[in-house]
Order: structure tokens, then C-alpha cells, then sequence
């Protein structure tokens, strides 16, 4: 079907949504070294020339105790120091990692499976911490407006939380985790991949130990 570039941009426009293409000076450098980076990114908020120097912090939904300490002080502590904190918004470790930097005042980029209009934004629970992070950092996202956080949307969206930092941080992941996944990305692309250790009992800590 033919495409109303008018009707679209303006949806955009009310939705206060901007597009970056690799052909723009503003794209990300280092997303553009990769061999399969996306061609257009939907944008709120902004990105900086220091978000060059970022890390992206992931790990799974279902954190312990343990987990929740360790990613809020690490996050913490590494956007006191001048990183970016890059994560995919999901609950769990993304959202505390987002947190920690927004509480020091300082920028993290969101990348979405999902399109990143208010009524598509995924999970629907951090609709609100998106525009937040909006404010003085970006959310981004490769899918058009309209369009739904589906399964395999993840696993793509995944080369982007890792093609656009120096490197990756694993907190907590079960073995096959889209963390994994991510750091799997980052090691294929050349990156740093940092991993947290934990507990040899903890299906959590596979993932991590794993890397180590």
C-alpha cells in the first residue's frame, strides 16, 4: 500500500517523534559501524555527542535482591562517571538501570522492540518513565509508529542496545536470555562485555558466570 508521507509526518509530529537516518551527522558513530545497522531510527528526546561514550546495562525481568543492589549501584556509580546508560526499557534491570541515571541527573537512551508512540510504547507500565527519560535523554526505536512490540522484534532490538555503547554490561540473565542475546550481539561487533558473578545456585547467575 501506498504511503501518505504527509499524513505520516505529521502523526509524527503530534506524537513529537523525529527521525535520524545513517545519512544524517547526528546518527549514532559507533550504531553505524555496525554490519546491520538499522537505516532509520525513530527518536524522542535526543541524542549528544557524549553519548558516545556510554555503557548498556541488561539483564532479566526477574531479578533478586541481589540483582536489584548490584544494578542500581552500578548504574549509579558509571553515570556519576560520565557514561550513558543505554538498556531496552523492559521492567526489571533495564528499568532500574534507567532509573539510577535519571536520579543522578545524568543521560540514558531507551531502546524499544516497539514503536515509540505513547500507545505502543512496551511494557505499558514504563509509558511514563519513557517520557522521563525523553526529557534529557532519547528513546529510540528502528519501528514505525503504530507499530506493536512483537516476539521477535526483541532479538533485532537487541543489536541496537548493544551497537550503540563501548560496551555491555550483564547484571543477572538465565542461560537463554535476551541479555545473552545482547551480549552475544556486542561480542560479534566487537565491543567490551562486562558480566556481574553470581551465585553457582542461581539460574539467574548462569548467564553471567557463563561469560566469565
Amino acid at each position: 500500500p501506498q504511503i501518505d508521507l504527509n499524513k505520516e509526518l505529521a502523526k509524527l509530529n503530534k506524537e513529537g517523534i523525529g527521525i535520524i537516518t545513517i545519512l544524517d551527522n547526528d546518527y549514532p558513530k559507533l550504531l553505524k559501524e555496525i554490519y546491520d545497522a538499522p537505516a532509520i531510527m525513530y527518536i524522542k528526546g535526543a541524542l549528544k555527542p557524549e553519548d558516545e561514550f556510554a555503557i548498556a546495562v541488561v539483564g532479566t525481568r526477574k531479578l533478586s535482591t541481589y540483582g536489584q543492589q548490584v544494578t542500581s549501584q552500578i548504574s549509579r556509580e558509571l553515570a556519576q562517571a560520565g557514561l550513558t546508560i543505554v538498556s531496552g526499557l523492559a521492567l526489571g534491570v533495564d528499568t532500574l538501570a534507567h532509573l539510577a541515571a535519571l536520579e543522578q541527573k545524568k543521560r540514558t537512551i531507551a531502546v524499544l522492540g516497539s514503536s515509540i508512540d505513547r500507545f505502543n510504547i512496551f511494557p505499558p507500565q514504563n509509558r511514563s518513565l519513557a517520557e522521563k527519560i525523553a526529557q534529557d535523554g532519547a528513546v529510540l526505536s528502528e519501528y514505525p509508529i503504530g507499530a506493536p512490540a512483537l516476539a521477535h522484534h526483541f532479538p533485532n532490538r537487541n543489536r541496537i542496545v548493544s551497537g550503540l555503547p563501548l560496551g555491555t554490561l550483564v547484571v543477572e540473565a538465565p542461560e537463554k536470555s535476551g541479555a545473552i542475546i545482547t551480549a552475544n550481539h556486542a561480542l560479534a561487533q566487537n565491543r567490551e562485555v562486562f558480566a556481574v558473578p553470581g551465585s553457582i545456585f542461581s539460574n539467574n547467575s548462569i548467564g553471567p558466570n557463563n561469560l566469565i
